[in-house]
């Protein structure tokens, strides 16, 4: 089969992990996949000038939907397959790849172009997708397809990433509706979470040789680095999962309710969670997936016994914290924080392998001593949530309770009013509750001012 023949290209949204999947295809011996370079919007625009130079029709419909005549065809892939037959003899390589970002919206074109291209629809949760995109552009939304999205919800950087994101998976999605046979779909989480078996179904999709070991070898590889790419990857060792999930410290509310639906709609046929009036509830990292089936199963830890999950062992550690503390300390925090007296706070150990919650109680003001009662359910003043790893660094002193709070790896969602609606608090402002509970597991490291109780040593 001659080289050009069955190009694969990449179509995804930006901050999606085109990237990464990128340096991963180029590893393989047969594959080179370089840097964006637009080839797409070339061919749009070199099949619209030989157009006009045929006279073959007035115009060239919008969304590439109708058929090119042969002679324009044949002249744009002549055009592409000079250049990348020179390319390919130079890296010693038979098939090219492309991960430009605008080629989603040019599928039509190269499927007709070459009838024997492959596509990798590669997709990530849509509130990933905004976190991703306000981290790199922290000055303003620009670049990365975002623009003329920022020009239609300006001042809301929720809804414009949220847009482009619902504009891309709508056009992607329906490209591998009307090419089932042609394009293959994958999820970023899928990637992340379970690389290897995630690539070797690219591969096999492709109708390439497995590579095993290729996702860890990728970060050993030579890759050309002359050409956008998200440059984070260039000081990365291995495939992590470190930045998934981060999309539940993205305000839901940010979303109109209309695009918010439509979103909705397309995370459903992704098998993404929806949006929900919860979504901000969860702690930064849970998987964002409805189900992980490329996933491995979650493996015990040693202290958690056999068969335990990671939720489970880090509940563990938290209840023996709590059994440890002196019997006076309770009462110290209620006299602290007089917003606890009486109620009760959840702590919420959660991941994609299993949640656990548990509670504890404060004593009232009024009531003290034997006569004490415990409140009942309905006095849970707050909930406090993050993943097993988070609440391991708190626990044994390698982290910060106001950093992991600011970066949204922790959460803590409060009863807001009489109606069962809640507020999540973010931002670095501890409240009574995280307060409250640093000091009784041992992990407050910041004396509070006008409060007599005593800040616990860590690891105590």
């Amino acid at each position: 089969m001659p080289a050009g023949d069955s190009p694969v290209f990449i179509l995804t949204a930006s901050r999606s992990g085109s990237t990464l999947l990128r340096v991963i295809l180029d590893s393989h011996p047969r594959l080179a996949c370089p840097p964006e370079t637009s080839i797409t919007s070339v061919c749009m625009q070199l099949a619209m000038t030989c157009d006009v130079l045929e006279n073959a029709a007035a115009a060239l419909p919008d969304g590439d939907s109708e058929e090119l005549p042969p002679v324009i065809r044949a002249a744009v892939r002549a055009a592409v397959d000079r250049a990348y037959g020179h390319y390919l003899a130079e890296r010693g390589k038979q098939r090219w790849c492309d991960k430009s970002l605008d080629s989603y919206q040019h599928a039509e074109l190269m499927a007709q172009i070459y009838p024997d291209a492959k596509f990798i629809c590669l997709f990530r949760h849509c509130m990933d997708v905004i976190a991703s995109g306000v981290e790199a552009c922290p000055w303003g939304l620009q670049r990365y397809g975002f623009d003329p999205f920022v020009t239609q919800y300006p001042g809301n950087s929720v809804a414009a990433v949220g847009s482009y994101w619902l504009s891309c998976a709508h056009a992607i999605l329906s490209f591998s509706d009307d090419h089932p046979g042609s394009c293959y779909r994958v999820r970023y989480e899928d990637l992340v979470t379970a690389p290897e078996q995630t690539v070797a179904g690219i591969l096999s999709f492709l109708g390439e040789e497995q590579a095993p070991g290729i996702t860890q070898a990728c970060f050993d590889t030579p890759h050309e680095v002359n050409g956008p790419a998200d440059e984070k990857l260039w000081f990365t060792s291995a495939v992590t999962a470190a930045s998934m999930g981060r999309g539940t410290i993205v305000p839901a509310s940010g979303l109109p309710e209309s695009v918010r639906a439509a979103v909705n709609h397309m995370l459903g046929r992704l098998g993404y969670r929806p949006v929900d009036d919860h979504w901000n509830d969860a702690a930064s990292g849970t998987d964002p997936r409805l189900s992980s089936p490329a996933a491995p199963p979650p493996e015990p830890v040693s202290d958690g016994g056999p068969g335990r999950g990671e939720a489970e062992a880090v509940a563990a550690l938290i209840s023996s914290r709590l059994r440890a503390r002196p019997g006076h300390k309770l009462r110290e925090i209620a006299d602290a924080w007089p917003e606890l007296a009486g109620k009760i706070i959840g702590i919420v150990i959660e991941d994609g392998g299993g949640r656990r919650e548990l509670r504890q109680a404060f004593p009232s003001d009024s009531v003290r001593g034997e006569d004490a009662q415990p409140p009942g359910p309905e006095a849970v003043v707050a909930a406090i949530t993050a993943c097993p790893a988070t609440w391991r660094s708190l626990l044994d002193g390698s982290t910060n309770l106001v950093t992991e709070l600011s970066s949204g790896r922790i959460r803590c969602v409060g009863s807001a009013d009489g109606h069962g609606h809640t507020d999540c608090i973010q931002g670095h402002h501890p409240t009574g509750a995280l307060r409250g509970v640093a000091v009784l597991l041992g992990i407050s490291k910041i004396p509070v001012a006008g409060t007599h109780v005593a800040t616990v040593a860590p690891g105590r």
